[in-house]
This record gives structure tokens, C-alpha cells and sequence, in this order.
């Protein structure tokens, strides 16, 4: 119709409407089929953060959308959907082969994608990378891929793939890089894989195979990776391997290997990397890894190597980490490692270096970072100069036979960490240097000779989350400043001479899991601050001169394992707050003043946690304490002498005899308390066992005036025979022991610890 200026129909208007029709028109079909598909792609996955919503039906074509790449002739070439939270079957989806015929790349990795690997994927003939790893893909090894002969990157790690590797995999003949580690593949490596000469990582790692390293895995001449670690394989290492000149990565650990190291792989000139740990190889180090000059980490730890470290290690002048422990070396450490020039990581601990010495070398090691050297029966000084020329953030001595001072420059450019130099010799003070070092987050030196005061300069170190100084000759007064530690988790100061009394500020550790300061002469009261430390789970105060009340605060710390008390001169009831404590495993309050009864809120024995690993001796030495509702209660008992074990002994029909192994000084005497008050009959009578004469060392056994001899005992309980037993507590088993006059008496073999906690 023409226009017209009378038309009821203007025709400016008209042609409007015919324009935006036919824009639209023009829009609509000038998206190609690859787009369109694209399109009706997205509707069969989810995409809840909408990283697709710029995939636009009104371009041209696909090429500027986020993911996808395409050729000079606008062919889509790659579809790159990585970590974009998309979930879905892609085997419900259309086929993405067939629709994107040009397809080189495919990669829908750090998904959800589910279900199993699509059939469909054999049509990408041009496909040379695909990538589904970590999505939640499952079904057997996709043996179908076996036919992409363009293939050169197959990458499906991080799934729930199963089967065994197909034989077909041989027919992948381009491939480059085979990376499926973290499934359930089981079975063994196929010997097919030696078909694969541009093969040049695989990554079958955290899997289930089975059987030996295939000889014939040497014949992938390009190889680079070889890592198998975390399987099941079996065997040893094939000295075939020494073919393999590109190789730089050698990963095997965790498995079930067994046997030599090759001394061959000292052939492979160009490895960075050997990771063999957690096997179990045996006999020598190889002498020959010292020709690997390019070698950076050595990983052989956990394994059952003996013979000595070969000083050939030294020239691996390229070497950043090295790591021998957990192995049967012994003789010297080489001075030679020393020579290392950029070691960073030395771990040598948990050998049988016995008598050897720590290399003065080890001091010029610029970079070292990590140095454990821990349980190996070392001798000698630490070298005074360690520390000074390198930023070291751990070292660890423990366990040896060291002795002389704390090398005064451990933390010189405050990166130390971790400091352990426990169990060994070491005397004199802890070094200023030490004290003042900011970045220390654990500072462990119990067991040694130290001396000195608590220097007020640690109560600076906000990071430090342990000291451990116990078991050496400290002593003074605990500064109140130890309350400013609040990161502290463990505070171990037993077995020292500290004096005075607990600072009230130790309420202030609020993040305290372990404290002990046991053994030492401390005196005064228990402070009732120590409620606020909730997150205590072991507290030791035993075997000091405290006084007065137990406060009832320490009902408050409800994850409370372990609390002893004994050894002091405590007096009072005990709280009846106790009986909130459901988790203690193991009281002791024996030694002490208490007196009143037992709470009843402690429950019912043996039925509350707090009672089922204890006896009542655990109580034993307090005065007038007993079972509450128990007309004990209201006898008159003389008080006795604290720091003394008790014994009662009931009637001539039911006597409690305690064996005691080892010293008598070191025993608490424990009895089953259910047990005991069934047979107490009677007001009992005490009989201290230091009325006694000590056993000798040597001597096994201990026994109270009874007029009873070991072999009476022997043959009564049938040799202590598990028949016998009545009764188990923590620190012992109670027999039913049948005498020969027909009296039946309760025995107690007794567990003794023979070191001081």
C-alpha cells in the first residue's frame, strides 16, 4: 500500500514496523548452527551463577563467548568451560562432537558434571585435548576414547572411574600427557603403553594398581613425569628405567615396592626430582644419585635402607631438599651435605646415626630452612654458629646425646619457628637471642640441664603456642607475666625447683590444652582463675607443697581428661563441681588433707566416667575421706602423714594384697573400689608400707607384712591366669587369689610408671 499523507495508516509508521520486523528477522537467522547449539546446550546443564548468561542468540556467531574459541573461519575450535560451578549429564546432552565438528579442545574441568563419560566423544576426530578432571564422573575406564587416535591430552583425574586401563590405550599414539590420578582404577599398567613414544607425563597417582612397574614403561622414550605414587604396586624398580635421559620427575612413593634402589637411576642425568618414600626398599643408598647434578629433591624417607649416607650426596650441587628419615642409615652424617650450597631441607632423623656428630659444615648453609635431626642418638656440641648465616625457620635435635649450651644465634633474623631440643644434655642458660625471638611459636627444651630463672623477655613472644622446659634444673618464682602468653596451648614446667606461688594471670591462658608443674616446690593455694582456662585438658599439679581448698572453679573445665592433685597438702572436702566433669579419665588426689565424703555428684561406681578407669586409692592418704552415705564417714580416723601410701585391710576372710612393681617411692596403690567395699567388713586397720624394708632394685616384687611369699601368691591365682581376673583399673589388674588354707583374698598387680610426669 502506498503512503499517503490522508492514509489512516501513516507511513512513517508503517515503514517503522517493517524495518524492526525485518531487524529482528535478519537477527534471529544470522546466529550460526555451532551458536545455536551452544544455546540449547545451556538449557541441559545447570549454571546456578549464571556464567553463561553472555552467550547471546542475537550475535553473529559463538566466537566472543566466554569459554569458547574459533578459527579464521569462525569454526569453533575449543569449548573451555573450567571451574564455572556447571553441573549435569553430559552424556543427556546433544551430541557436542557431531554438532561442533572442528572441536580441537575440550575442556569442562573443576565441575559437577556427573554421570558417565559420553559415548559420543569418539566422534571429535580432531579432538587433541580433553579435559574432565575433577567433575563426578564415574563408570569404567572409557576404553572408547581409545579410537581418538589425534588425541594427544587426556586428562580425567578427580573422578570415580573404575576398571582397569584398556589395553587400547596402546593405540593413542600421539598422546603426550596421560593424567588420571585420584580414581579407583585398579588392575596393572598395561605393557602396551610402550607404544606411546610421545608420551610425555603420566599422572596415575591415588589409584589401585596392582602388580610390578612395567619394564616396558622405559620404551616411552619422551617421558618427562613419571608419577605413580599412592597405588598398590609391588616389586622393584626396573633398571630400564635408566633409559629414560628426559626424565626429571620420579614419583613412586606409597606403594609396596620393595628391594635395592637401582644404582642406575643414577644414569638418569636429568632428574629434579625422586620421590621413593613410604616403601619398602632396603639395603644401600645408591653412591651413584651423587652424579645427578641437577637432582632438587630427594624424598627416600620411611623405608628400610641401612648402610651409611653416602657422602657422594654432596655433589648434587643443585639440591634444595633432601629427606633420609624414617629409615636404618647409620655411621656419620657426611660433612659433605654441607657442601650443598642452596639445601634448604635436610631431614635425617629416626636413623641409627649413633656417635656421629653434627657436621660444623652445617653452619654455612646460607638457605637452610628445616634441619631435624631428632632420635638418632647424636653426640658432640651443636655448632655455635648455626643460625648465624640462615634464615631458619625449624630445627629439631631432640632425642640425642648433645650437649654443651643452645648456640646463641638460632633465631638471629627471627624466622625460627619451631625450636625442639629436648632430651639431651644441654646446660646453662637459654641464650638472650632465644628469648627475644618474636616469630617462635613452639620453644620445646625439656629433659635436659638447664638453669635459670623464667626470663621475662619470653612473656613477649605473642606467637608462642608451646613451652616445654620441664625436666631440667630451673628455678624461681612463675611471673605473673606468663599471663600474657595468650596463644599458649601447652605450659610444661614439671620436674624443675620453681618456688612461690601459681600467679592468679594464668587464668588469662585461656587457650591452655596442657599444664603441668608437677614436681616442683611450689606452695600457697590453688588459684581459682584456673576456671577460666576451659580448653584444658590435661592439668598435672602434683607433688608440691600446695595448700588450702580445692577451688570449686575447676569444675568449670568441662574437657578435663586427666587432673592430678596428689602429693600436696590439700585440705577440705572435694568439690562437689567435680561431677561435671565427664570426661575425666584418670583423678588423683591421694597424698593429701581432703576429708568429708566422696561427692555423691560424682555418681555412682563404677558407672560415671569419671570412675570407670579409677580405683579408690586414688583418694588414698586424705584425711576421714570416704564413700558418702558410708557410716565410714563418721569414724574417727587419725590423720595421716601426707606423701604416704595406704593400704586397708579388711577381715581375715577378705584381705586386699597389692603387688608393686619397681620402687615403692614411685607407686600410688590403687584398688577396685566396688570390690573393695563389698569386702570391708569392719573398721579397717592402716598399715603404711614404708614401714617396710625397700626391695633392691633388681628385686620384681614388693609385698606388705602379710606372711605371704611370691610363689603362694603365684600358685593361688594360677600365675596370675586371666581366669583369676575380677577387676581392671588404670593402673592395674585385681586376681581372685584362692590360699592354701581355702582363705580367699583380692591381689592387685599394679602397673608402675617408672619416669616422673
Amino acid at each position: 500500500m502506498p503512503c499517503q499523507l490522508n492514509s489512516p495508516f501513516p507511513c512513517n509508521l508503517f515503514c517503522l514496523v517493517f524495518f524492526m520486523l525485518n531487524f529482528h528477522f535478519v537477527f534471529v537467522i544470522s546466529l550460526n548452527q555451532e551458536g545455536v547449539f551452544l544455546l540449547e546446550f545451556t538449557k541441559s546443564v545447570n549454571d546456578p551463577d549464571n556464567n553463561l548468561r553472555g552467550w547471546n542468540s542475537l550475535d553473529l556467531n559463538p566466537c566472543d563467548w566466554k569459554g569458547v574459541a574459533c578459527s579464521t573461519n569462525l569454526k569453533v575450535t575449543s569449548l573451555n568451560l573450567h571451574g564455572l560451578n556447571l553441573s549435569g549429564s553430559l552424556s543427556k546432552t546433544a551430541n557436542i562432537c557431531h554438532n561442533l565438528p572442528g572441536l580441537v579442545e575440550l575442556n569442562m574441568s573443576s565441575n559437577f558434571f556427573s554421570g558417565p563419560i559420553p559415548q559420543y566423544l569418539d566422534d571429535c576426530h580432531n579432538l587433541e585435548t580433553l579435559d574432565l578432571c575433577t567433575n563426578r564422573f564415574h563408570g569404567e575406564f572409557p576404553t572408547h576414547l581409545c579410537t581418538l587416535n589425534t588425541l594427544r591430552r587426556l586428562y580425567f583425574c578427580e573422578n570415580y572411574i573404575f576398571g582397569e586401563i584398556s589395553a587400547e590405550i596402546g593405540n593413542l599414539t600421539l598422546l603426550e600427557e596421560l593424567v588420571i590420578y585420584s580414581n579407583n582404577l585398579t588392575g596393572t599398567i598395561p605393557v602396551s603403553i610402550r607404544e606411546l613414544k610421545h608420551l610425555r607425563v603420566i599422572r596415575a597417582g591415588l589409584n589401585y594398581f596392582t602388580g610390578p612397574i612395567p619394564p616396558e614403561i622405559s620404551e616411552c622414550e619422551s617421558l618427562v613425569i613419571l608419577g605413580l605414587a599412592q597405588n598398590r604396586l609391588q616389586g622393584s624398580i626396573p633398571r630400564e628405567l635408566q633409559k629414560l635421559q628426559n626424565l626429571t620427575n620420579l614419583i613412586l612413593w606409597q606403594n609396596f615396592l620393595s628391594g635395592e634402589i637401582p644404582p642406575e637411576i643414577g644414569n638418569i642425568t636429568s632428574l629434579e626430582v625422586i620421590a621413593l618414600h613410604e616403601n619398602s626398599f632396603s639395603g644401600y643408598l645408591p653412591k651413584e644419585l651423587g652424579k645427578l647434578s641437577q637432582l632438587k629433591k630427594l624424598y627416600i624417607y620411611t623405608n628400610l635402607l641401612n648402610g651409611t649416607i653416602p657422602r657422594e650426596l654432596g655433589n648434587c650441587s643443585s639440591a634444595l631438599e633432601i629427606d633420609l628419615s624414617e629409615n636404618r642409615l647409620s655411621g656419620t652424617i657426611p660433612r659433605e651435605l654441607g657442601w650443598i650450597p642452596d639445601l634448604s631441607l635436610l631431614h635425617l632423623f629416626e636413623n641409627f646415626l649413633q656417635g656421629s656428630a653434627i657436621p660444623l659444615e652445617f653452619q654455612n648453609l646460607k638457605y637452610l630452612d628445616e634441619l631435624q635431626l631428632f632420635d638418632n642418638h647424636l653426640e658432640g656440641h651443636i655448632p655455635f654458629l648455626i643460625g648465624y648465616n640462615s634464615n631458619l625457620s625449624v630445627l629439631d635435635l631432640s632425642a640425642n646425646n648433645l650437649v654443651g649450651s643452645i648456640p646463641p644465634y638460632l633465631c638471629r633474623y627471627q624466622e625460627l619457628i619451631f625450636l625442639s631440643l629436648g632430651s639431651n644434655r644441654l646446660f646453662g642458660n637459654i641464650p638472650f637471642g632465644l628469648k627475644t625471638c618474636k616469630s617462635l611459636k613452639q620453644l620445646m627444651l625439656g629433659g635436659n640441664l638447664l638453669t635459670g630463672s623464667l626470663p621475662a623477655e619470653l612473656y613477649q613472644l605473642q606467637n608462642l603456642s608451646a613451652l616445654e622446659i620441664h625436666q631440667n634444673r630451673f628455678s624461681g618464682f612463675i611471673p605473673p607475666g606468663v599471663g600474657k602468653l595468650g596463644n599458649l596451648k601447652r605450659l610444661l614446667l614439671s620436674d624443675n625447683y620453681f618456688f612461690g606461688q601459681i600467679p592468679p594471670e594464668i587464668g588469662n591462658l585461656t587457650q591452655l590444652v596442657a599444664f603441668n608443674i608437677s614436681s616442683n616446690r611450689l606452695s600457697g593455694g590453688i588459684p581459682h582463675e584456673l576456671g577460666n582456662c576451659t580448653r584444658l585438658q590435661r592439668l598435672d599439679l602434683s607433688r608440691n607443697h600446695f595448700t588450702g581448698s580445692l577451688p570449686k572453679e575447676i569444675g568449670l573445665l568441662v574437657n578435663l581428661e586427666l587432673l592430678k592433685l596428689s602429693d600436696n597438702r590439700i585440705t577440705g572436702e572435694i568439690p562437689s563441681t567435680l561431677g561435671s566433669l565427664n570426661r575425666l579419665t584418670e583423678l588423683q588426689v591421694g597424698g593429701n588433707l581432703f576429708s568429708g565424703a566422696i561427692p555423691v555428684e560424682l555418681g555412682a561406681v563404677p558407672n560415671t566416667p569419671a570412675f570407670q578407669k579409677m580405683d579408690s586409692t586414688n583418694f588414698a592418704g586424705n584425711n576421714g575421706l570416704c564413700k558418702s552415705g558410708s557410716y565410714h564417714c563418721h569414724l574417727s580416723i587419725p590423720s595421716p602423714t601426707p606423701n604416704k601410701n595406704w593400704i586397708k585391710e579388711s577381715s581375715s576372710r577378705a584381705k586386699l594384697v597389692t603387688i608393686i612393681s619397681g620402687a615403692i617411692g614411685l607407686v600410688s596403690l590403687f584398688f577396685i573400689v566396688g570390690i573393695c567395699w563389698a569386702m570391708i567388713r569392719r573398721q579397717p586397720a592402716f598399715v603404711s608400707l614404708e614401714e617396710a624394708t625397700r626391695p633392691d632394685v633388681e628385686d620384681n616384687y614388693y609385698f606388705p607384712k602379710e606372711g605371704f611369699s611370691h610363689t603362694d601368691i603365684l600358685v593361688a591365682t594360677g600365675n596370675f591366669s586371666e581366669d583369676a581376673v575380677i577387676g581392671k583399673g588404670a593402673c592395674g589388674t585385681v586376681y581372685k587369689a584362692v590360699m592354701a588354707d581355702g582363705e580367699v583374698i583380692a591381689v592387685k598387680k599394679a602397673e608402675v610408671s617408672r619416669s616422673r610426669s
